[in-house]
């Protein structure tokens, strides 16, 4: 039975494992680098800005465009790539440690609520890990589930133990495919924002006329729940909602 879990756990790092490399232009990034060690942090946001426009992205794109945002101290903008680095490489510890002292610097102290141990436990794999990696695993255990089922008629004398495994491969699958359904909802049809202008006032409607319901500064993470032509209604939690411009926020 040991052998059994040894080598499905085996096939599945090894299924995972295999990924496309990313196409960015070498050149263009050891150039954003090279400014970045000198201390041009101007020039390397433009190289790798040159590169997002270029779609030519990776996690350490984005990250470094993030840490030459935060040696120009334009918070808002360094979180932002640090959300958008992290988005594609959840594991990534440097990443995670950066975004963390980036949002301690913000002036909006935005609490969000604690998941306790267990929650996060249970969460460990939807917060680590990203929507391809999910689909891997989903399709993996599915595939343990109908190998063991197909065992299961050969093997008549290990039948039930074949059957139990692949009920237990089973609900570990739709667990999995609950998470790949909600990563996939909230990085697709949820839109999340950060602000990025240095400071902004937040209005109960889409005009400058309106009443001024709140001001929030660089860095704040926000939800999208409305798109106007020039406005972007914003939401922190049920009872702070409101308007602002959209050149004052970047979607993640």
């Amino acid at each position: 039975m040991k052998r059994i879990f040894a080598f499905s756990f085996l096939m599945f790092f090894i299924f995972i494992s295999l990924s496309i490399a990313s196409d960015i232009p070498e050149e263009l990034f050891i150039k954003g680098n090279s400014s970045y060690e000198s201390g041009d942090y101007e020039k390397a946001v433009s190289v790798y800005e040159e590169l997002v426009r270029m779609d030519k992205i990776s996690p350490g794109v984005f990250y470094n465009l993030g840490n030459s945002y935060f040696k120009l101290k334009k918070i808002g903008m360094a979180i932002l790539n640090y959300e958008k680095a992290l988005r594609l490489d959840p594991r990534d510890r440097d990443m995670r440690l950066n975004l963390k002292i980036a949002r301690s610097m913000a002036v909006d102290k935005i609490n969000t609520p604690e998941r306790g141990f267990i929650l996060g436990a249970i969460f460990f794999l939807y917060d680590r890990m990203t929507i391809n990696e999910l689909t891997a695993m989903c399709s993996f255990f599915y595939l343990v589930v109908i190998l063991f089922l197909i065992l299961s008629i050969f093997l008549v004398a290990k039948r039930r133990l074949m059957f139990y495994t692949a009920g237990v491969f089973g609900i570990t699958s739709c667990i999995l495919l609950i998470f790949l359904s909600a990563k996939i909802n909230k990085e697709n049809f949820t839109k999340t924002g950060i602000i990025v202008a240095e400071k902004i006032d937040v209005r109960s409607g889409p005009k400058e006329d309106y009443l001024l319901q709140f001001t929030l500064h660089e860095g704040a993470k926000v939800s999208i729940v409305k798109d106007t032509q020039n406005w972007y209604e914003i939401e922190l939690s049920s009872d702070l909602k409101g308007w602002v411009p959209k050149p004052s926020v970047d979607i993640i």
